[in-house]
């Protein structure tokens, strides 16, 4: 097709999807990134930046719609930053991101032919969302618009969970105002049919303190709350949440019991956690030999179903209150073959001096694991569970496994993260 020009405007075809989520087009040659836009449209654009390699565009018009497009069902989408992908069919996206992966690794993680990939699709495409983080200003409540510290406020969010909603409903009630505030997350236990705040404050005084208390007796939707400040958090009724996992492990069909607490780490996706964790269940094989190590373990979400196979689990993790929540979660649950240490899985692997494992589970944060990459290869695991939600750095891991011994054996895509383009990936890397 060819390109058709008037004045600043550009009539493109789209090709692809990128990472982080425009559409590919190309002019003259030159590949130029439209947000808002998916493979099959046809539109008119302005071209906003020009950079030697890329320029970035702003979709105007649409003239042949995709297949695959489809009207966006919140108002705000467009506008808030949180959303990127809600023109597009969810029963597309997964493909998409399944491209998206197989470009990195490509690009960045050397392999030169198309892994088979696994897309788990999220049972729920909105509603999804067990836990968010809004920003505040005044009597504005929402979040940054797109590349913007300009907040959009909002009155429902389509993606979080109808517990968050009642809750966000509530507050705008309650709260005349939120200039003492700088954030405010909302997590909720479906479980439960609970939730709690965590208040990030400017300052925190007795009349604010005493008008929080007064709010969470009258309102038994909320536990309790955190209010963090430079010193830690401060907490006000019940601040921890309790969720339950059912798992099934061979013939054996357990429930685990989980408390999380304001500051630990937790999946955002309930149900897709579950995918999760039954998918590195079966990558890992695990069985009652097994020495498994777990790295960035957490509150113990794949440290304690893996030790219902395995003689031994170690998990390693630097945040204090997700170590005591790890401990604890093993204590309820009456798992006795696991421990945890408290401490940066750098400095404790620098200084490893324990027995080898069998397998070593990863699941770092966006970061990668590149500090780590060759003081888990000099532990020799015959198996290495690799999770992931940054491909770009999962990718250049892979290819220094790689260049180390260690190849992909098995890649599954669990969709975490419906109507956005971020991506989870589970791993398995073996020897040889």
């Amino acid at each position: 097709m060819l390109f058709l020009t008037m004045m600043r405007k550009v009539y493109v075809p789209i090709e692809s999807v990128a990472f982080k989520g425009s559409g590919v087009a190309r002019i003259n040659g030159k590949v130029v990134f439209i947000p808002y836009t998916v493979t099959g449209d046809e539109a008119w654009i302005e071209i906003t930046e020009e950079r030697k390699k890329y320029s970035m565009g702003r979709l105007i018009q649409i003239v042949e719609p995709s297949p695959w497009r489809v009207n966006p069902s919140c108002p705000y989408f467009g506008s808030c930053g949180g959303c990127q992908w809600q023109h597009i069919d969810y029963s597309a996206q997964g493909d998409l991101k399944r491209e998206i992966l197989k470009d990195a690794l490509k690009r960045l993680g050397g392999l030169r032919e198309d892994p088979p990939i696994m897309v788990i699709p999220s049972p729920q495409s909105y509603g999804y969302r067990a836990r968010i983080q809004l920003k505040a200003k005044g009597k504005v409540l929402g979040y940054y618009q797109e590349k913007s510290h300009r907040i959009v406020d909002i009155q429902e969010c389509l993606i979080a969970h109808p517990l968050i909603n009642q809750m966000l409903l509530l507050l705008r009630k309650t709260f005349p105002s939120f200039s003492q505030m700088e954030e405010i997350e909302i997590n909720v236990s479906p479980d439960e049919s609970k939730g709690i705040l965590i208040l990030h404050l400017f300052s925190l005084n007795r009349k604010t303190e005493n008008f929080l208390k007064e709010f969470f007796q009258k309102q038994a939707i909320f536990k309790g709350t955190a209010t963090a400040k430079k010193n830690g958090l401060t907490l006000l009724g019940d601040p921890h949440l309790n969720f339950t996992i059912p798992l099934s492990q061979e013939r054996q069909k357990r429930n685990l019991e989980f408390r999380i607490s304001p500051g630990s780490f937790s999946q955002v996706n309930l149900e897709q956690n579950q995918a999760l964790i039954q998918t590195v269940l079966q990558f890992s094989e695990v069985n009652q030999e097994d020495r498994v190590l777990d790295l960035y373990a957490g509150v113990g979400n794949l440290t304690l179903p893996l030790a219902m196979g395995a003689k031994e689990i170690l998990g390693i993790e630097e945040n204090r209150m997700a170590i005591e929540d790890a401990r604890f979660n093993a204590e309820i649950n009456g798992i006795k073959n696991c421990d945890f240490i408290y401490g940066r899985v750098e400095d404790v692997c620098m200084s490893w001096e324990r027995k080898t494992s069998d397998l070593v589970v990863l699941d770092p944060p966006r970061a990668g694991c590149k500090t780590i990459l060759d003081q888990v290869v000099r532990l020799k695991p015959k198996k290495i569970i690799y999770v992931s939600c940054e491909p770009t750095t999962f990718s250049r891991d892979i290819h220094l496994f790689s260049e180390r011994g260690y190849s992909l054996h098995r890649l599954s895509l669990i969709d975490m993260f419906p109507q956005t383009f971020h991506i989870e990936v589970v791993s398995l890397l073996q020897k040889g």
